[in-house]
């Protein structure tokens, strides 16, 4: 199930803002927010409040940045003069701060994790290369460079010298 975020979230919190503007913004956030966290459109994602939650929070900074302006304000007396310029504008850089393109990521993993169990010992079939399928060797019982102990054969003979037979 896709992660989706009402413009009306958004607008609670700035009223004044364009709706059809708001829509784009979340359009691109979420987008954004996919390729740097794909696990928030998993249907078992734990964490969609949250991952709304910053992309909200982004969302509306980037809204609010508008375009600014430069203000000048100047005083004199006498011969002498004195000018302030104020400049306002923002620029706009990456949608996400780097902290919460982190939490996005963290996320993601945090999702991911859980109970597991990786079974490092290869299957081995216990036929004997020396009697076949009259004989069992034990070799995944122990070490795979030690003789088996019903034929002597080892399966890794670098180690004890031993050949296949």
């Amino acid at each position: 199930m896709a992660l989706v975020i009402p413009v009306d979230d958004v607008m609670a919190f700035s009223p004044d803002l364009d709706r059809e503007l708001v829509q784009i913004l979340l359009r691109d956030g979420l987008a954004m927010a996919r390729m740097i966290a794909p696990c928030i459109d998993e249907s078992d994602f734990a964490f969609a409040d949250v991952a709304a939650a910053i992309i909200r929070s982004a969302v509306l900074r980037w809204a609010e940045s508008g375009s600014g302006a430069v203000q000048s304000e100047s005083q004199s007396a006498g011969p002498f003069s004195q000018s302030v310029t104020f400049d306002t504008r923002q620029t706009r850089r990456s949608l996400f701060y780097p902290s919460e393109r982190a939490e996005l990521e963290k996320l993601c993993r945090q999702n991911a994790q859980g109970v597991y169990a990786v079974d490092a010992v290869p299957v081995d079939s216990g036929v004997c290369p020396r009697y076949g399928e009259q004989a069992f060797c034990p070799y995944m019982l122990g070490s795979t460079s030690s003789p088996c102990e019903v034929c002597g054969v080892t399966l890794n003979p670098t180690y004890w010298g031993g050949t296949i037979a």
